[in-house]
């Protein structure tokens, strides 16, 4: 992505924020040129098990790091996981083994008296909403008005756009199969799919992937992963011209492509899949966007 000269003229300058289920990133944008600003990408690791305080000023530290890159830095966008109430800035997020503690508070506001900024100047939206506005904008999507975006990460984030308007899916809790679509599309599924195969542990699904030609089991756990995937998508309706995919698990793509578009294939689906051009970025752009310039 091509950055900006934003220290050396007048543009408008905003914050961009995207938080996962275990890291936060953040770059400021210039709004002008709808680039990055130079040096103020920063990416973290967050402890999404911590109290409340511990995650805020996590979240904080690595903001300010990023507004230290330009002056006058005062609006900042977030793209934030769900369940969340964006507008008023209050946590909703219970059962999903991340950000626990923070059920119940006005996040914005936290954040506003650690940043010392008022509230009034934090937007916020969900992460997957974020995404797939960053890719229509400037990504894999670029010009086309009708897509969805799965994001798969710690969580399966969902978003639609329609005519070129982007709204959060939230297919997070559909039902499917023996429980609700968010136990089947995260990296939990993956870990104790690989310990039920396999009989081993795993530190992450890299590690899961990396073996993936010398073990027969990771192959089968993918093959399920993008026939599960499939499975969900056919239960859509209408079916999703394209599918915009991002999260880490997304860069397993080529080990769950087979199963997924054998199911396309047996529903008879024309669906399109493509992987995020922006990586993270999309988000930090999606998040920008909603601010005033």
């Amino acid at each position: 992505m091509e950055q900006s000269n934003a220290l050396n003229s007048r543009h408008p300058v905003v914050l961009g924020a995207d938080i996962g289920g275990s890291h936060i990133t953040t770059a400021l944008i210039d709004q002008q040129c709808r680039t990055l600003v130079p040096g103020s990408f920063h990416r973290e690791q967050v402890n999404a098990q911590g109290t409340a305080p511990e995650i805020i000023q996590a979240w904080g530290r690595v903001m300010r790091l990023s507004m230290q890159a330009a002056a006058g830095v005062q609006q900042i966008g977030i793209a934030m996981p769900g369940p969340f109430k964006y507008e008023e800035g209050i946590s909703l997020i219970k059962g999903l083994h991340k950000y626990e503690a923070l059920y119940g508070l006005n996040v914005k506001d936290l954040l506003a008296q650690e940043l010392q900024l008022p509230a009034s100047h934090i937007k916020m939206a969900n992460d997957a909403q974020c995404f797939l506005q960053g890719e229509l904008y400037n990504g894999a999507a670029k010009g086309r008005l009708n897509a969805m975006g799965f994001t798969l990460g710690t969580g399966f984030g969902s978003a639609i756009a329609e005519n070129g308007i982007v709204r959060d899916a939230a297919f997070f809790d559909t039902p499917f199969l023996a429980s609700r679509a968010e136990e089947y599309f995260c990296a939990r599924w993956i870990m104790q799919r690989y310990r039920e195969l396999s009989g081993q542990t795993a530190k992450n699904v890299k590690a899961i992937a990396d073996v993936a030609q010398t073990e027969p089991a990771v192959a089968a756990l993918f093959h399920e992963f993008g026939a599960n995937l499939g499975t969900f998508i056919a239960t859509l309706q209408p079916a999703p011209e394209l599918v915009v995919l991002g999260g880490n698990i997304a860069q397993t793509f080529p080990l769950f492509k087979t199963g997924l578009l054998e199911k396309m294939q047996a529903y008879s689906l024309s669906t399109s899949f493509v992987l995020s051009a922006l990586g993270e970025q999309a988000s930090l752009f999606g998040a920008a966007g909603m601010l005033p310039s």
